[in-house]
């Protein structure tokens, strides 16, 4: 990255990093190298680009590709970091950065409120790998972080958080919780694909790596899928290493697609935010509505942590309705722009039911536990005109009147 784009704004990096006048063609975009192998002039090249590899040489695509190295280089530049490898979903980069880091025999220490998918590749698949997995609590971090520290214990592989969490919008001291595992010799990894570097940067507060799920916010038009993780030059090389032999990679169209979405994820999530910060207030004061998850809420626990570690708040909220999941279900059914949607950060207003979706494989008492019940909804907020959204949000809660 040029000394120019170091010192640049966010929407600067995230048009300009990684990109330039194609040498060979001389294309404006970056093209899409939609190849598997390249080619070589003669044996002592080919010999070289497998012996003494630099920046820039290309094998098979299932090694890298200057495509998929793009977006990876956009990336790294919006999260400050010194690299980051791209992946075929969020989930292949965070099993590949799991396998990376830890083996049998080692301590990872995960919070409750993780993504479903997250929460389950560490019971279903990493546990019985014979990785210990010891949950804690948000909020663990805080105070004087006992919780915590006895989580940690005499040491830890990995220290894994979400902030803010999916779908409670709990709010993660990262600062907080990275001076702890950092104790404790453990690897500090934040996903961060709520929040998306426009709104907090883990990296600076203390994470070793952030991961995201670029099929969200940072596609941000539901057409792709993606995942990435970024960091330090010599960990990520060894997270790229283990993702060449495991396979997850992410194609050359996805990268272009996800790179063309990266460029406007500024204007995107902080309308997004700004919405949902007018449908929080809107949601508080309905007769129909228990609570509402925002952290942009003065009601927020997590409010003081979150205006202290994000920009601005974000377009994810959740709310429970007043009322059985029958009733629910015909609430949602109801809306006639919001749609069913099993994911979230797309330029449109979208809902999830957790109970019965992203968090179906764990029991009723599990759910509530962490704040999960039948009646909550989980809303992705687009960037459609506010006055729309909240007389569908009406119209729709208007079937329990």
């Amino acid at each position: 990255m040029s000394e120019l784009l170091k010192n640049a704004g966010l929407s600067t990096r995230a048009v300009h990093a990684g990109e330039g006048v194609d040498p060979a063609t001389g294309a404006a975009a970056v093209p899409i190298y939609q190849t598997a192998p390249f080619g070589f002039p003669n044996a002592k090249a080919l010999e070289d680009a497998f012996l003494k590899p630099k920046e820039g040489d290309y094998i098979y695509s299932r090694m890298g590709n200057p495509t998929v190295r793009a977006l990876e280089n956009k990336v790294t530049a919006l999260e400050g970091a010194q690299d980051s490898v791209a992946a075929a979903s969020g989930m292949a980069a965070i099993s590949t950065t799991m396998f990376t880091l830890l083996g049998p025999g080692a301590r990872l220490v995960a919070y409750r409120d993780l993504y479903g998918g997250t929460s389950g590749f560490f019971r279903r698949v990493l546990e019985p790998w014979g990785v210990e997995v010891v949950w804690v609590d948000v909020g663990a971090e805080t105070g004087d972080g006992a919780d915590l520290k006895a989580a940690l214990g005499d040491g830890a592989g990995v220290l894994y958080l979400e902030t803010p969490t999916n779908p409670t919008l709990k709010v993660v001291d990262i600062e907080a919780a990275a001076g702890l595992g950092r104790t404790a010799g453990a690897a500090i990894v934040a996903d961060s694909t709520f929040a998306t570097p426009v709104l907090q940067s883990p990296l600076e507060l203390g994470a070793d790596l952030v991961i995201h799920s670029l099929t969200k916010y940072l596609g941000g038009h539901g057409d792709t899928t993606g995942g990435l993780v970024a960091g330090s030059e010599d960990t990520i090389k060894e997270i790229r290493a283990r993702l060449v032999d495991l396979g997850g990679i992410m194609d050359p169209l996805a990268a272009f697609l996800i790179m063309r979405g990266v460029k406007t994820v500024k204007v995107r999530v902080l309308q997004t935010a700004e919405n949902a910060m007018a449908i929080a207030r809107h949601l508080e004061a309905h007769s129909r509505i228990r609570r509402v998850n925002y952290p942009g809420l003065e009601s927020s626990p997590y409010h003081e942590t979150a205006a202290g570690q994000m920009r601005a708040f974000g377009g994810m909220l959740s709310f429970e309705v007043d009322a059985e999941l029958e009733d629910v279900r015909k609430v949602v059914d109801a809306f006639r722009m919001i749609t069913i949607i099993p994911s979230l950060g797309s330029v449109d207003t979208t809902l999830l039911l957790p109970a019965v979706s992203s968090h179906y494989k764990l029991s009723k008492a599990e759910r509530e536990a962490m704040g999960i019940p039948d009646g909550l909804i989980r809303l992705s907020v687009g960037i459609e005109d506010i006055s729309d959204i909240l007389e569908d949000l009406d119209y729709g809660l208007s079937v329990l009147d």
